[in-house]
């Protein structure tokens, strides 16, 4: 039988699509179910004013302020013995409305944030956090920089939004979400 015949015979695909979904879920089921017990929100604060921020890797240092009638959202979480790496416009912040966010800054703690338009393209910025733990992010396009926090490691993330937004939650990469709700 050719594979062209076997893609066309909608039988096959009736009886292989649920095995699939069956195995799938079965074998991995526990794997993902031990991701969404790692990450565990630490802090979730709304900053008045600006964020003081510095970076002796990039030579930089000085202030974030959000624009006129918003503000900042500061979501700290803590990875258990799992690494992340991924894109940081991943971490989505969720309003009660449904609008989405992403980070405007990025660090391995509260104190240590850096504004994602601070890093330069193609350079990796990394954090040796007080944990011995290690938190870097690399721009790889005018639009996207990469995440790669090792396990035991602190992300804070900055979010800028309207004044009046509720949160709801914060969507993580692997596309569960952290209840945010106050």
């Amino acid at each position: 039988m050719s594979v062209k015949t076997i893609n066309g015979d909608a039988a096959w695909r009736r009886t292989l699509a649920p095995a699939l979904a069956f195995a799938f879920g079965t074998f991995l089921s526990p794997y993902l179910s031990a991701q969404a017990t790692d990450v565990k929100l630490t802090t979730l604060r709304s900053p008045t004013g600006s964020l003081p921020f510095s970076s002796p890797a990039l030579g930089v240092k000085g202030t974030i302020r959000p624009m006129p009638g918003d503000r900042f959202e500061l979501v700290v979480i803590a990875l258990g013995d799992k690494t992340i790496a991924a894109e940081v416009r991943q971490f989505v912040l969720v309003s009660a409305s449904g609008l989405s966010y992403a980070p405007v800054a990025i660090g391995g703690g509260p104190d240590l944030i850096v504004p994602l338009d601070c890093v330069p393209l193609g350079l990796e910025v990394g954090q040796i956090l007080p944990s011995e733990a290690i938190l870097s992010v690399k721009r790889v396009s005018a639009t996207s920089l990469r995440i790669d926090a090792r396990a035991g490691v602190t992300i804070a993330l900055v979010y800028q939004l309207p004044e009046g937004d509720r949160l709801r939650s914060l969507k993580l990469p692997d596309g569960r979400e952290l209840d945010l709700e106050r």
